[in-house]
């Protein structure tokens, strides 16, 4: 097992829309987090291939190269519990899809809300820290 960060949490954040990600990235730094940007599916795979993979991956559904679920499978291959958050206009979609990814990956659905986002943010990483199991949420959040 590779050592952890304890005291900054690394976000793997994945966004074509560069203005949501830096506004999402900001937020998230300034709640705490260490936030690494890619801004589509193909470098966030590229980035989860070097070490260290980060503690949580947050990614849009649809992107070009790769989709949020394809990010999401290449991540839990490589860290099968790892907590995924997907943040999408389409949930339903999202859903069928997503099936199969256990534990389950939390939806939030677009626009997001943040405070919601930032408390189960925050919720995955206690309960890494502690050892319990992600908190997960298979239905979307509310808009």
């Amino acid at each position: 097992m590779e050592p952890r960060n304890t005291e900054q949490p690394l976000i793997l954040l994945v966004d074509d829309d560069a203005r949501s990600a830096r506004l999402l990235e900001r937020l998230l730094e300034e709640d705490g987090f260490r936030v690494e940007l890619a801004t589509d599916g193909a470098l966030a795979i590229a980035r989860l291939a070097r070490h260290p993979i980060p503690d949580i991956l947050v990614t849009d559904f649809r992107m070009p190269h790769a989709d949020g679920i394809a990010v999401a499978r290449y991540a839990r291959s490589l860290r099968p519990a790892l907590p995924l958050f997907l943040l999408t206009g389409y949930p339903e979609l999202v859903a069928r899809l997503g099936r199969g990814l256990e534990p389950a990956a939390v939806v939030h659905t677009k626009p997001v809300d943040y405070m919601a986002l930032s408390a189960e943010l925050r919720a995955s990483v206690d309960a890494a820290l502690t050892g319990s199991a992600q908190p997960s949420s298979p239905s979307p959040s509310p808009a």
